[in-house]
């Protein structure tokens, strides 16, 4: 299941992100939890539910809320032969944004931050002119990307900036289940590179 789109939902994970361990791959948290008194951190009476009060926003829309902050026409990054690398910045919606449950920003999103900020990465999607690619200032929301170009190979070719889930961890286990890799926001650059004159990387 895609992130934002849950399956057996787990006390134990829900704990483990509650206490700020959203990147824990351990699978259970280490003392039993309570869903208000610990998960919400509530002693009101108000009915807490597993899913609905900590829910998060869907991948759709976290993707549609993640943009490239230089805006090149169509998403488009014109290069050519001189230029050794192409990069840029990021930056995707909060997710109080959009619908969420009542605790998702206060109990997870906000004491997860860290593990967040570091699921940020820049991976070749299509294209034979990219080497490798990094980001750097990343914080829960923003990004700069960069990816080195292959020689003096041209055409074109695409980037996926996004922010990446290891499938085993608490974090991706709550909120989608999944064993394999995930994302929540990301969005691609596209990249034309030729042989020579006025180019626009860095």
């Amino acid at each position: 299941m895609a992130f934002g789109s849950p399956d057996n939902c787990r006390l134990s994970d829900l704990g483990l992100i509650a206490a700020g361990s959203g990147s824990s791959t351990s699978g259970s948290a280490t003392s039993q939890k309570k869903l208000r008194a610990d998960c919400a951190n509530s002693s009101s009476a108000t009915n807490v539910r597993l899913w609905g009060s900590f829910s998060s926003p869907d991948q759709s829309q976290m993707m549609s809320g993640t943009v490239l902050d230089d805006d090149p026409e169509d998403y488009t990054y014109e290069v050519d032969t001189n230029d050794s690398s192409v990069g840029g910045s990021v930056t995707t919606d909060s997710p109080s944004t959009y619908g969420i449950g009542t605790y998702f920003m206060s109990r997870c999103w906000n004491l997860n931050t860290t593990f967040i900020q570091n699921t940020w990465e820049a991976v070749i999607a299509t294209g034979s002119i990219f080497g490798s690619g990094t980001t750097t200032n990343e914080t829960a929301v923003t990004t700069d990307w960069s990816m080195s170009l292959q020689g003096n190979n041209t055409g074109t070719g695409s980037v996926y900036i996004r922010q990446t889930l290891d499938g085993s961890s608490a974090w991706k286990k709550f909120f989608g289940l999944d064993s394999g890799t995930d994302w929540m926001g990301r969005v691609t650059a596209n990249v034309n590179r030729t042989s020579s004159g006025g180019g626009g990387g860095e």
